[in-house]
């Protein structure tokens, strides 16, 4: 799989910390905007050239950027979101349409960036209360010239897929067996999180940099072994105000 080079983030609006609120969720808003800017900073680390795309108040969820679409190879397949997110999508459209095949999905179809899961060879996508067949019918349709093999996974214990597994690189998955069968992973090795931290399966694997979040200590320390042994550069990241939203690493950004 070609190394990404370019990475697409979103500030937190205003409206982040209001829309959590009415939620019953308190959101630190300048803590949140640090806890991004170290998060971009990392991306940088790892070789990415980061560009901004515009807040807009009107979409609370908009930091959450990787769900607005599928980005491969120079071309793109626009999500479809929950009505109060749609809408998101077009400043991100706009941002690659001078350098990327634009790809709408069909009618009645539904994609969530967070439930697409790619491996070096093989790409797994979510069915969730996210994404319905039509929509992973349309991400096969669509990376179907790169003759990548796509696998529906059943998600029914978490927002998205790539809540509950993501790909550590070197023939390795890490997985939260509670929240997905990872029987669906034809990969050489699953690496499951620690009792207690389902949460933590989320990773970022850039290269020679893999990224983790503080806040699962346990499985901090249980990515910093495969990194040692994969002469890999561990950043962890502390992301809280981001995990109060169902957040995480991979959703702030789109890599490509």
């Amino acid at each position: 799989m070609t190394l990404p080079t370019r990475a697409l983030v979103r500030r937190p609006p205003q409206s982040y910390r209001s829309y959590c609120a009415e939620h019953g969720v308190r959101i630190d808003l300048p803590l949140a905007q640090a806890q991004h800017a170290a998060y971009v900073h990392a991306l940088r680390i790892a070789g990415l050239t980061v560009s901004y795309i515009p807040s807009v108040e009107l979409f609370a969820d908009g930091v959450f950027i990787e769900d607005t679409g599928v980005v491969w190879k120079g071309r793109m397949l626009v999500s479809r979101m929950i009505a109060r997110r749609e809408g998101e999508q077009a400043a991100v459209r706009e941002m690659l349409q001078a350098t990327h095949e634009i790809v709408a999905l069909p009618d009645g179809a539904r994609l969530d960036g967070g439930d697409v899961l790619h491996t070096d060879s093989s790409t797994y996508v979510g069915l969730s209360s996210r994404t319905n067949h039509d929509g992973i019918e349309a991400l096969r349709e669509f990376l179907a010239p790169h003759r990548r093999p796509v696998v529906a996974v059943p998600v029914e214990h978490c927002l998205h897929l790539k809540t509950a597994a993501t790909w550590l690189g070197n023939g390795t998955m890490l997985a939260a067996t509670e929240l997905v069968d990872v029987a669906a992973f034809a990969v050489e090795r699953i690496l499951p999180t620690p009792p207690g931290e389902a949460h933590a399966a989320n990773t970022l694997r850039i290269g020679d940099s893999l990224l983790c979040r503080s806040s699962f200590p346990a499985t901090a320390d249980l990515l910093a072994e495969f990194a040692a042994e994969h002469d890999v550069t561990l950043t962890r990241l502390d992301l809280t105000e981001f995990e109060k939203g169902d957040g995480s690493l991979t959703c702030l950004s789109i890599i490509y």
